[in-house]
């Protein structure tokens, strides 16, 4: 009885052709629909990690804002400007790259540009290519006049930076 049930199962498995794995054309079709699925899923998943890394300079931003703020309460002007990377006098959450803790491992810059009689106070994030994308001169500042964040895009389609100005600023509060 035991020799019949396995000769009968011998032969099941000879006639039966579902153990003999995928065919070429089930395998060739399944990496089309992977591959178009990552197709669609790494762009968005990468603007998402973009969106997260420029929400969090926005966070950073806004902290040396406050920290501006209450240097110019206490003291009546703003510090000095300073070149990118470099921390402002008085200013203690101003991130620099050697911490990395600056999204994309970029820079910051703090900026405090005379005008017309008067001063823009800016802070430049460098963005994901970490350079800056726009010119930095009076001409420039001109369009970061109200307060708030701003980015370059409508000028210039390839820029990443991103900026947050503190508004134009009368003359007496630019410099010591």
């Amino acid at each position: 009885m035991e020799k019949l049930f396995q000769q009968t199962l011998i032969r099941h498995r000879k006639d039966n052709k579902s153990d003999q794995g995928f065919t070429l054309l089930e395998l060739l079709i399944s990496g089309i629909i992977v591959g178009i699925l990552s197709t669609l899923a790494i762009p968005a998943y990468v603007a998402t990690v973009d969106k997260f890394h420029y929400a969090e300079a926005k966070i950073q931003m806004s902290c040396v804002k406050r920290e501006l703020e209450v240097f110019r309460m206490e003291r009546g002007y703003f510090p000095d400007d300073v070149n990118p990377n470099r921390v402002p006098v008085g200013i203690e959450c101003f991130m620099r790259r050697e911490t990395n803790l600056t999204p994309y491992d970029s820079l910051y810059d703090y900026e405090n540009w005379s005008t017309n009689g008067a001063c823009v106070i800016k802070i430049t994030f460098f963005g994901k290519d970490k350079r800056r994308n726009s010119s930095v001169n009076a001409t420039s500042l001109s369009f970061h006049q109200q307060a708030g964040f701003y980015n370059d895009r409508e000028r210039d389609r390839d820029s990443d930076d991103l900026y947050l100005s503190l508004g134009l600023q009368p003359s007496e509060v630019c410099e010591q």
